[in-house]
C-alpha cells in the first residue's frame, strides 16, 4: 500500500515574520503521521491573496491530503476563503447556517454581531462547512485537483477540537491508511546525544522511525511502528531501548496505554506505598510545591530563597544547614520528616558554595540519599528542571508495583 502524501498550510503574516511560533503546524504533523500520511511538506504564507492562491494550486496538483490553518477571521487581513474562491474557480457564497451560528455565539455573550464577521459566513461554493463550536470561524473542506483540503482556524484549542471532533473522522474513512503505533519513552537528566549514543548499537527492524523531540525539562524517545507490527514484540524491544537507557525512563506511553507525566508517576508510587510528604525548596521557588498541591498525601511544604532561611523556619541548630559538608542537605531532609511526621521528606536546594548546583535529598524511614545536578539556563527554566529533577529523585527511591 502506498502512503498517502500530506502538507500543511499555515498562513498569517505574524508566523513569516516570527512574531508567533507555528505551533499548529507541529501539532498536526504528529497526528498525520500517526494516521498512516507521510507529512512531506510545511508551508507558511503570509496575508497575500496571489502567494496564497500559488501555493494552493501547487499542493493540489502533488498531494492527496492538505489542512490548513489561519485566514478564516473577520478582518481584512483573514484571506483564506478568498484566495481559495480564486485559487479553484469556486465564489464564495453566503452559508445561511454558518450565519446562524455566528449570530448565536455573540448572543450567548449577550453582544451584537459586529458587522465584520458576516464575512465569515462566507464559504466557498460547493464547499462542506465545519461547525466551530469554539469560536467564530467556521472552517470548510473540499476536494480539488485529487487533494482534500480542510481549511480550520488558527487558534489552537479550536484547531485541535475541530480536528479531533470532525477531521480526524472524515480522513481514516477516505483513506486506506491505518494509524501507526507511536511510543514514547519520556527521559529526565539525559540529553539528545547521549540518548542518541546509548540507542546507536540497536539494528531497528525495517519500517520503524526513531526520533528525538525535547519538551523542556524531558527529553522524548519516539518510535513510530507499522500498524501491523505484533505488541509483543514492540514491547521486546521497548524493553532493550528502556534498559539501554536506564533509569533516566520514567514512563512510557504506548498505544494501548499512557505512562503519564512524572508527577502522575510519583503519584501512582506513593498511593502503592501509602507513603507522605513534606517538600522544602530554594532554587524552584515553589514549583516544587504547585506539582503536588493537587495530592492528598503531600502535606507540607516550605519555600524559601536560601540555606539562611531554612535554619532560621525550621530551628536548625546555628551551622547544620549552612555548611556545605556531606550531611547538611540530608540532614535537612531529615529533620524536616521527623517535625512533620511524614514517612519521606524531599529537600531541593541549592548549594551555598556554589548557585550554579542543585543539591537534593530524600529522607524516608530506611535512610537519607542525596545527589548533586549542575543548573544552567534562564530562572525560569532553573525553576522547572529543579523540580522536576527533586521529583525524578524521589520517584527512584520509591518501591515498583
Amino acid at each position: 500500500m502506498t502512503q498517502p502524501q500530506a502538507e500543511i498550510l499555515s498562513q498569517g503574516d505574524e508566523l513569516v515574520m516570527g512574531q508567533i511560533a507555528d505551533t499548529n503546524g507541529a501539532w498536526l504533523s504528529e497526528r498525520l503521521t500517526e494516521l498512516g500520511f507521510a507529512v512531506t511538506r510545511h508551508t507558511t504564507v503570509g496575508d497575500e491573496v496571489h502567494t496564497l492562491t500559488t501555493v494552493l494550486r501547487e499542493i493540489a496538483a502533488r498531494a492527496d491530503l492538505c489542512v490548513c490553518t489561519g485566514g478564516l477571521g473577520p478582518t481584512l487581513d483573514d484571506l483564506t476563503a478568498e484566495a481559495v474562491a480564486q485559487a479553484f474557480a469556486r465564489p464564495l457564497k453566503e452559508d445561511p447556517e454558518a450565519l446562524r451560528q455566528i449570530q448565536d455565539w455573540f448572543a450567548g455573550r449577550a453582544d451584537p454581531m459586529p458587522a465584520a464577521n458576516r464575512k465569515q459566513a462566507f464559504l466557498p461554493e460547493g464547499s462542506r462547512r465545519l461547525d466551530n463550536l469554539r469560536g467564530t470561524a467556521p472552517g470548510f473542506a473540499l476536494d480539488h485537483g485529487g487533494c482534500r483540503f480542510f481549511f480550520l482556524p488558527g487558534v489552537p484549542h479550536e484547531m485541535e477540537f475541530m480536528f479531533e471532533r470532525l477531521v480526524k473522522a472524515d480522513i481514516q474513512s477516505s483513506f486506506p491508511t491505518r494509524p501507526m503505533q507511536r511510543v514514547t519513552l519520556r527521559v529526565l537528566g539525559v540529553g539528545e546525544s547521549t540518548l542518541q549514543q546509548r540507542l546507536d548499537p540497536f539494528a531497528l527492524p525495517p519500517g520503524i522511525k526513531l526520533g528525538f523531540r525535547t519538551v523542556p525539562p524531558e527529553n522524548h524517545v519516539k518510535l513510530l511502528f507499522p500498524a501491523d507490527f505484533p505488541a509483543p514484540e514492540r514491547d521486546l524491544l521497548i524493553d532493550e531501548i528502556r534498559r539501554a537507557i536506564g533509569t533516566a525512563v520514567f514512563s512510557i506511553d504506548t498505544p494501548e496505554r499512557p505512562g503519564g507525566t512524572l508527577i502522575e508517576c510519583v503519584d501512582r508510587l506513593m498511593r502503592h506505598t501509602d507513603a507522605s510528604l513534606a517538600t522544602l525548596e530554594t532554587v524552584s521557588r515553589g514549583h516544587l510545591a504547585q506539582l503536588c498541591g493537587a495530592f492528598s498525601w503531600w502535606t507540607y511544604g516550605l519555600v524559601v530563597p536560601d540555606g539562611r532561611a531554612v535554619v532560621q523556619h525550621l530551628e536548625l541548630s546555628p551551622g547544620n544547614g549552612l555548611s556545605d559538608g556531606p550531611l547538611d542537605v540530608a540532614a535537612i531532609a531529615t529533620h524536616l520528616r521527623r517535625r512533620h511526621g511524614t514517612s519521606h521528606a524531599l529537600a531541593c536546594m541549592e548549594s551555598p558554595r556554589n548557585p550554579s548546583e542543585l543539591v537534593i535529598a530524600v529522607a524516608s524511614e530506611v535512610g537519607t540519599a542525596r545527589v548533586r545536578h549542575s543548573l544552567a539556563g534562564n530562572p525560569g527554566y532553573r525553576r522547572a528542571l529543579s523540580a522536576a529533577l527533586a521529583l525524578d529523585f524521589l520517584r527512584r527511591s520509591l518501591p515498583a508495583p
